[in-house]
C-alpha cells in the first residue's frame, strides 16, 4: 500500500494496512502545527516511533525539515521505510530498527522531534494492536526522555502527540520523567480537529526543551 504525502514531491509512502497507529489520520496535522508555531525549517528531524514514517516524510515534503531520521522497534515498518527511500531517491533519510533511543548512533542529532507513540498503559486488542497502542507502565516513554536529550541540539524542541484517553492526568503522567532527564516542558495544547472530550482520541500535544 501507499500514502501519498501532499507537498511538492508528493512522497510515495510504503506501508502495510495493520502498521497505521493514527499517523495518516491525526498525525498529519502535525505539518500545520509546526509550521504555524516556529516558523522555520528545522535542519534535522526524527520521528520516533515511526512505523513506515507517515509524518516525518510529510514533514520533510513540505520543508519543515531539510533532512530526518527515523526509528521504530518493527523491522517490517523500517522495511517499508527503507522501501520509500529508494523508491523516491532520498539521500537524506535515515532509519533505524531499534524500539529505544539509546539504540540510536551518537552521531545523530536532531533540533526538532515528532512523535506519535504507544498512547495507553493497556488496552484491548490483537498482538499488531497491543504494540501499536500500548506502552507498559510508561517503559518506552521513560526510555525516551532518558536518552534524547544527548540527540538534541542547542534550542532543539520536541513536540509529542499524546492522547488523554490513554494519559488520564495529561503531561502529569510523564512529567517528572521529563525533569529527571534535565528535560522541561513548555507548553500543553489540545490538537485544534482531534480533541474530543469521552472519546478515544483526545489528542493533544506537550512541547519539550532542554533545562
Amino acid at each position: 500500500m501507499e500514502f501519498i504525502t501532499t507537498g511538492i514531491n508528493k512522497y510515495r509512502v510504503q506501508y502495510d494496512s495493520w502498521m497505521d497507529g493514527g499517523g495518516t489520520w491525526f498525525g498529519q496535522e502535525y505539518v500545520d502545527i509546526i509550521k504555524q508555531r516556529y516558523q522555520r525549517q528545522f535542519a534535522r528531524a526524527y520521528e520516533w516511533c515511526s512505523g513506515p514514517g507517515y509524518i516525518g516524510f510529510s514533514l520533510l515534503d513540505h520543508d519543515v525539515c531539510n533532512s530526518l531520521c527515523l526509528s521504530d522497534i518493527y523491522e517490517p515498518a523500517i522495511n517499508r521505510v527503507s522501501e520509500t527511500i529508494t523508491i523516491n531517491k532520498l539521500t537524506n533519510v535515515s532509519a533505524y530498527h531499534t524500539g529505544q533511543v539509546a539504540g540510536l548512533p551518537q552521531h545523530e542529532k536532531f533540533n526538532l522531534v515528532v512523535a506519535n507513540p504507544p498512547h495507553f498503559l493497556e488496552c484491548p486488542g490483537n498482538d499488531n494492536y497491543q504494540r501499536i497502542a500500548v506502552d507498559v507502565d510508561w517503559a518506552a516513554h521513560q526510555e525516551f526522555f532518558v536518552n534524547i536529550g544527548q540527540h538534541l541540539l542547542p534550542n532543539g524542541v520536541i513536540l509529542l502527540q499524546e492522547n488523554q484517553a490513554g494519559s488520564l492526568r495529561r503531561e502529569a503522567e510523564f512529567e517528572q520523567y521529563i525533569n529527571n532527564a534535565g528535560l522541561e516542558i513548555t507548553d500543553v495544547f489540545n490538537s485544534p480537529k482531534h480533541y474530543t472530550p469521552d472519546h478515544y482520541t483526545q489528542i493533544y500535544y506537550i512541547e519539550i526543551r532542554q533545562k
